[in-house]
C-alpha cells in the first residue's frame, strides 16, 4: 500500500548543466566587477602617486634616478604600474561585458552603449598590457 502523497510538498526541478555553468560564470563575473572597483582605485591612486610626485620630485631637482623617468623600456615602476592598471581595466570591463551577454537584453546592464564602453575599455587595458609586458617580463628575470 502506497502512502498517499501531500499536496503541500515541493520537489524543485534538477538544474541543468548549462543553467549550472551559467550561473557560475555569472558568479565570477560579478566577484569580478565587485573586485575591480576598490582594486582599481587603488592602483590609479598609486599609480598617480608615482607620476605627480617623481614629476615634481625630478623636477625640483631632489630626486635623480639611475633611468629615464617614465621610460616604458627602462623605469621598471612606471611598467609595473601600467600593467597592474591594464589588468585591473581587464577585469572589470571584461566582466561587465560577460554579465551584459548573460542578461539577454534584461535589465539595465544590456544596452549598446555599456557594452560598447565596455569593449574599449577591455581594448585599452589589453593594449596597455600589451605595450608594457616585455618590460614588466624583463624585470622579473
Amino acid at each position: 500500500m502506497v502512502p498517499p502523497s501531500r499536496s503541500d510538498d515541493f520537489d524543485p526541478p534538477g538544474r541543468s548543466p548549462s543553467t549550472r555553468i551559467a550561473g557560475t560564470v555569472e558568479r565570477v563575473c560579478v566577484v569580478g566587477v565587485r573586485l575591480s572597483i576598490p582594486l582599481l582605485l587603488l592602483v590609479v591612486s598609486s599609480f598617480a602617486a608615482y607620476l605627480v610626485g617623481g614629476y615634481v620630485l625630478t623636477s625640483l631637482g631632489v630626486w635623480s634616478p639611475g633611468y629615464t623617468f617614465l621610460s616604458l623600456p627602462e623605469d621598471v615602476y612606471f611598467a609595473w604600474f601600467s600593467f597592474i592598471s591594464g589588468g585591473t581595466i581587464c577585469l572589470g570591463t571584461g566582466s561587465l561585458i560577460g554579465l551584459a551577454f548573460l542578461t539577454e537584453g534584461e535589465g539595465q546592464i544590456h544596452n549598446e552603449i555599456s557594452i560598447l564602453a565596455s569593449f574599449v575599455g577591455f581594448g585599452f587595458g589589453a593594449g596597455v598590457m600589451r605595450i608594457t609586458y616585455a618590460t614588466v617580463l624583463a624585470s622579473l628575470s
